[in-house]
């Protein structure tokens, strides 16, 4: 079967921060007083970047490919998911042709860490930084992102069949 020509894929990940914890975002770690004290490092933005990969392919999500009770998963590095779901992507015919994503955390100052974000997921998706968009919001103090109780992230791809520019 031929694959259909550009497909795309929506993924969100939220995860409330806890204190004494480690802030790992699109593979960074931030400087925080609060992290995430989850089954990996709670990387929300690499988390949604796979589901939104998964979502292009119409195949499951983060907790399909990655559960929570595998303990190989156990302190995993997010980014590492996203390098293993780019291959699966590959087997499956397609590319990421464009990435769009947004932080939402409202307490930390995340733009001094937007580049280096950026250039973990281009080099985990095997594309040019060019292609990958990363922004911060801080939703105005409002809700838990806002209040910083909590950290969010959305994310968009594009993808293609391997065959196609």
């Amino acid at each position: 079967m031929q694959p259909t020509p550009f497909r795309t894929g929506i993924g969100h990940d939220l995860h409330r921060l806890v204190p004494g914890h480690r802030l790992v975002l699109g593979g960074v770690t931030v400087p925080s007083e609060a992290g995430f004290d989850t089954h990996s490092d709670g990387d929300v933005l690499c988390h949604a970047v796979v589901d939104a990969l998964a979502g292009a392919l119409a195949d499951g999500d983060l907790g399909t490919h990655f559960p929570e009770d595998d303990p190989a998963a156990d302190q995993a590095r997010s980014l590492d998911f996203v390098v293993a779901f780019a291959a699966h992507l590959a087997e499956r015919g397609y590319r990421v042709v464009n990435l769009d994503s947004f932080v939402t955390l409202g307490t930390v100052r995340l733009r001094p860490h937007l580049d280096a974000m950026r250039d973990n997921l281009a080099r985990a998706l095997g594309i040019d930084v060019g292609c990958v968009s990363v922004k911060a919001r801080s939703n105005d103090g409002i809700g838990p992102e806002g209040e910083g109780t909590a950290c969010g992230a959305t994310v968009s791809v594009l993808v293609a069949p391997m065959d196609r520019p």
